[in-house]
């Protein structure tokens, strides 16, 4: 019967392929068309080929269909070993990238893969190219043992995280592939030293606020109206309501409250010396959960309303977005329990259930009923200039993983402490 230690050995052995893997990947961008790319087909055939190459015998492709890029489609790919049972642990991460801005500014090229100093360079090589490879030489190191799992294993890696998964995870959940029993774990998010579960998000809302008054000469102000001044007012004004209207904290999240931020500012005029007569503004919201954010935008559209009346300006603000926050996963469950045991084997580290104003895929399947735990050890570079990942929170991501599917897989199969439940 082999040990838990040497499943983590054969991890640790595989520290030279899964750097020579993730470079090969970054090397592919994959960025969708919200990020000036053509989506992700390429690089779903590369990641294609590997999960085959390391022993997955079901691998298949679920083309979302989109008209926005050339290929016409966005491909998620799921991997599954078949275990006893049809219940299946899923390790669910995603291979789109966003654009990597000015590549000027980076100190090694976006789309090269550079290693230095135990660091991996790359746009999407933290976020979310980590959780990729990870989790594949994870399940390598348990299908390379050559026994037959108690519950089924899987992997999804996905298109369209990164503009609100429509094409990637939210199209699989309705193909019906995962069941009402699974195991979600995400890694999308975590501390650098693996103390974080993160079981619950926040509701996003975006606003686009837009003020429109009269253009005028700068030297004639009272003769136009303001669409700047009156905006600026308005932006402060509608965030002091808005934290006075949904006041609540939890202590369950970080931050504890709920966030109301005005964000990006469109150009209006060119030249100093005009008053301009329209001013556009969004708002990021990070909405607690207790919260219907439905309320939030009925009390954004009444301040609008409220200053409309008192400044002779029209104001429109519309709700561009709002993804509602599922419920949060519960913290003394199987998934939870197994995920903990994991980390404290392998990191020593006996990690805290968190709250998150972010988002990630498991917001989608906390909205169908499903329980979903995101971790991951992370120095949070994600869209940085200079993304990278350390080659060490790779592999140890990896022994992590292999604890993991190995206690809820393969229970009984490695001689090592089990967890009770």
């Amino acid at each position: 019967m082999p040990t838990m230690d040497q499943l983590l050995t054969s991890v640790e052995d595989h520290r030279d392929e899964m750097i020579k893997q993730m470079t090969a990947m970054l090397r592919i961008p994959a960025m969708g068309p919200e990020n000036g790319g053509q989506g992700e087909v390429e690089r779903s055939l590369f990641i294609h080929d590997l999960l085959h190459h390391i022993g997955f015998n079901d691998v298949r492709t679920y083309n979302a269909p989109d008209e926005r890029v050339e290929p016409k489609k966005r491909p998620s790919i799921i991997a599954r070993k078949q275990g006893r049972s049809d219940r299946t642990v899923w390790i669910v991460s995603h291979m789109d990238t966003v654009s990597p801005g000015d590549e000027k500014a980076w100190t090694y090229p976006p789309f090269d893969g550079t290693v230095v100093d135990g660091k991996l360079y790359g746009r999407g090589s933290e976020d979310n190219g980590q959780a990729v490879i990870s989790s594949m030489f994870a399940a390598q190191a348990l299908l390379d043992q050559g026994l037959d799992p108690e519950l089924s294993l899987g992997l999804a890696i996905v298109a369209d995280e990164e503009a609100g998964s429509d094409y990637g995870i939210k199209y699989l959940l309705k193909q019906k592939i995962f069941g009402p029993d699974d195991l979600f774990y995400v890694p999308d998010a975590g501390e650098a030293d693996g103390s974080v579960i993160e079981v619950a998000e926040k509701s996003i809302i975006w606003f686009r606020v837009s003020v429109k008054g009269k253009q005028i000469h700068a030297s004639t102000p009272k003769k136009g109206l303001n669409a700047l001044r009156v905006g600026s007012e308005l932006l402060l004004f509608l965030s002091q309501q808005l934290s006075g209207h949904f006041p609540a904290e939890d202590p369950l999240f970080y931050p504890s409250g709920s966030t109301f931020e005005p964000t990006k500012r469109m150009a209006n005029v060119e030249n100093i010396n005009t008053i301009p007569g329209e001013d556009i503004t969004f708002f990021d919201i990070r909405l607690l959960p207790l919260y219907d954010p439905e309320e939030c935008v009925k009390v954004a559209k009444e301040v609008g309303e409220l200053f409309e009346r008192r400044t002779g300006a029209v104001i429109t603000i519309d709700a561009i977005r709002i993804d509602p926050a599922g419920k949060a996963s519960r913290t003394g469950g199987e998934g939870a329990k197994a995920l903990i045991t994991a980390v404290d084997r392998v990191l020593g580290v006996r990690p805290r259930m968190m709250g998150i104003g972010g988002q990630t895929c498991a917001n989608w399947f906390r909205q169908e009923g499903l329980d979903a735990y995101v971790w991951e050890t992370l120095d949070e570079m994600a869209h940085q200039v200079n993304e990278y990942t350390r080659v060490d929170n790779l592999v140890n991501d990896a022994k992590v993983f292999a604890v993991l599917l190995a206690h809820l897989c393969y229970p009984g199969a490695f001689t090592d402490p089990q967890p009770e439940y």
